[in-house]
């Protein structure tokens, strides 16, 4: 009889290492599954939380390039680089934060009407674990739209 109930416990333990060794497996590869979803956060070069945001503006290419600098130094931004020829200007706004808002406008003439199209692409340099990622996509297209809207009223004065 104690010979049975041996056995019993054997394959009680052995059952339980089995279950133990599933829920493990279940468990590793539901991690590689959760980094995939945060995946859909940022874009092929890793940039996180990317938007793009664009403006046409009924001005020439020169008074939308000379305005997209100043309205950059009127938001107290900084400038990293930039090539009149391309019509690119990148830059960063100063944070003291280990996240740093990476910005590049694209500024191009769209036809002989002075109308010119102002794009800005921009993203976080590293992940913002506060917050959801929409509410964080919502800020950072609302802080590229600000400069847009800098841009405008720099725009205003030149007339």
């Amino acid at each position: 009889m104690r010979r049975n109930e041996y056995r019993q416990s054997r394959n009680r333990a052995g059952m339980a290492i089995i279950k133990l060794a599933l829920i493990l497996l279940m468990a590793l590869t539901a991690v590689p599954l959760a980094l995939g979803a945060s995946k859909k956060d940022n874009d092929q070069d890793g940039n996180y939380y990317p938007v793009e945001s664009m403006q046409v503006y009924q001005h020439t290419y020169d008074e939308v390039f000379q305005a997209c600098q100043e309205a950059i130094e009127r938001k107290g931004w900084f400038v990293t680089d930039q090539d009149k020829d391309k019509g690119t200007i990148g830059g960063h706004i100063a944070s003291s934060s280990p996240m740093v808002f990476i910005f590049v406008m694209h500024i191009e003439p769209l036809n002989t009407k002075p109308q010119t199209r102002v794009t800005i692409n921009a993203h976080w340099s590293k992940k913002l674990f506060l917050g959801n990622s929409s509410a964080i996509r919502a800020n950072t297209l609302s802080t590229a739209g600000g400069l847009l809207s800098e841009v405008q009223k720099v725009l205003a004065t030149y007339h």
